[in-house]
């Protein structure tokens, strides 16, 4: 934690103490050279790009491509309809088969208690036999989880010399929370409480409140929603889950029927699989957010290409 700046000593007790120091922290950043359907050019180096926090340059001291080692962690909060849970669990097993020898792949279940079911392995047969025992019942668990998982996958990140991601699949509903979203009317008479007069009011707070959090974090999030409701509510649920997604650098997709869920899922690994990582360290005499912006060299601008990365990061 930055330390503040120590207030000068008065005349009488000699010259003041110099300000402690703030400490370095840390920092891997996912930047992705356009989509992976643009199939960019890949040779890109760290002096190819300009990368800023609140206008200040950064030095990158490493920088990872999409050849080097990768962890990805595959989260499950699937509890309705099992036919459409075995469609994304299928397309899954084919994603994880289908990944290079670079790739490790790790089960957590997304329930209200997140549990890892299977830490990183390069073992497919092993992975595809743990997902295909995993039972899930009861009430939709994203929003309690999705936050330990994050910070599950962010101190792996720190703590390695690999890229780290998630993939987080759920079908859930905003109705079927523990917790009540819906914001019954308590006091329809009094129409000065206006979380009663907009619907949703409760989760947009608690979204927003989310997505301060999950912005602390350096892992990027990608979620596949295989059974999205249609109703106003949900629809404000699936623009939360893209606002939780998005700070990370991530993506929310939505599948429109159960041909989209392995179009989906095949989208969302390949978005994992597919960005650089830059490494550097930040220090200032200020905790909070920093805005960064990724830009190509004016010797490369010629490539045009659409560079995708997180918004800001926070310094604690």
């Amino acid at each position: 934690m930055l330390v503040a700046a120590a207030a000068p000593q008065s005349p009488a007790f000699g010259k003041g103490k110099p300000p402690n120091k703030a400490r370095p922290v840390q920092f891997r950043l996912p930047i992705w050279l356009g989509a992976p359907s643009e199939k960019a050019e890949s040779e890109v180096a760290t002096s190819n790009l300009k990368i800023t926090a609140d206008k200040a340059p950064i030095k990158v001291s490493a920088w990872r491509g999409p050849e080097s080692p990768a962890l990805l962690f595959v989260a499950l909060d699937l509890v309705g309809d099992i036919a459409t849970a075995d469609q994304a669990r299928k397309a899954i097993v084919d994603e994880v088969h289908a990944l290079s020898i670079q790739f490790w792949a790790g089960l957590i279940s997304g329930q209200e208690q997140m549990f890892v079911v299977q830490e990183p392995t390069g073992d497919r047969v092993l992975f595809q036999q743990k997902l295909q025992e995993l039972t899930q019942i009861g009430k939709a668990g994203l929003l309690e989880s999705v936050q330990p998982v994050a910070d599950l996958a962010t101190g792996v990140l720190l703590n390695s010399e690999v890229r780290v991601a998630i993939v987080f699949i759920t079908d859930s509903d905003i109705g079927n929370y523990r917790a009540d979203y819906l914001n019954p009317p308590v006091n329809a008479s009094d129409g000065r409480d206006l979380s009663r007069r907009f619907a949703g009011r409760a989760l947009q707070e608690k979204i927003s409140r989310m997505a301060q959090l999950m912005a602390r974090n350096q892992v990027p999030l990608f979620i596949v929603h295989i059974d999205p409701g249609l109703d106003p509510l949900n629809r404000s649920y699936h623009n939360g889950l893209k606002q939780l997604a998005e700070v990370s650098g991530g993506k929310c997709l939505l599948s429109k029927s159960r041909g989209d869920i392995p179009l989906n899922i095949h989208e969302a690994f390949q978005w994992a699989k597919s960005f650089h990582l830059a490494e550097f360290t930040l220090e200032g005499p200020k905790r909070g957010y920093k805005r960064l912006e990724v830009e190509l060299a004016e010797d490369r601008k010629s490539l045009a290409l659409r560079l995708v990365h997180p918004a800001r990061v926070f310094l604690p």
